[in-house]
């Protein structure tokens, strides 16, 4: 019977050829999805409180704590965010993420440093906020220094808040904020921001 079947197969393809018809054969395409550039959030090279992605940036807390963030110019870097903090409970500084598509990336990467005076930060809290900020993920970093570092945030790092549920997703990116906590960064800071990029 399989026999059978191949040579009737045979037979009709070189009766449609002999005809003058050419036999159909579809060919199915890999196409290979490209690496997506870097997303850069903010480089603040525009000196004001409006990042990249057309998002307003500003300062969050509740008096008598307080942030005050400006865009200083910084040699061999262009304008910089400079975040003076003074705190019994917290303060904050958050970007509009425009409701971005983060799903093609895998990490936070940004550029971070602290004045020794009032004091270095022993730890700063990330946020990734979506859905109304009803789903909100964090992780903490401790690895500010006086001087420049790069710091790089894989999105798998980023956990439970014990307040709000995890991200479902990330898609509809809204928020993307920088806490600091009296019990972790200390009452008083002045810390400094540069090249807020989402990575693959």
């Amino acid at each position: 019977m399989e026999s059978k079947l191949r040579w009737t197969l045979l037979l009709l393809i070189v009766g449609s050829l002999m005809a003058g018809c050419n036999p159909t054969v579809e060919v199915v395409k890999v196409v290979n999805i490209p690496n997506a550039p870097p997303l850069v959030v903010t480089d603040f090279d525009s000196c004001t409180g409006v990042n990249n992605l057309e998002g307003q940036m500003g300062a969050a807390y509740n008096v008598p704590d307080s942030l005050m963030e400006t865009y200083p110019e910084e040699a061999k870097r262009g304008c910089v965010a400079r975040l003076d903090y003074r705190i019994r409970e917290w303060s904050a500084f958050w970007i509009k993420l425009q409701d971005v598509d983060l799903t093609p990336y895998s990490k936070l990467v940004f550029d971070v440093r602290a004045d020794r005076q009032p004091g270095i930060p022993e730890q700063m809290k990330v946020e990734l906020k979506r859905a109304n900020g009803s789903q909100v993920s964090i992780t903490y970093v401790s690895e500010i220094e006086a001087g420049w570092k790069t710091i790089s945030l894989p999105f798998a790092d980023f956990g439970l808040t014990g307040y709000t549920a995890p991200l479902s997703s990330f898609s509809g990116m809204e928020e993307l904020v920088f806490t600091f906590e009296a019990s972790k960064s200390g009452r008083q800071g002045v810390v400094y921001l540069d090249s807020i990029v989402f990575e693959q």
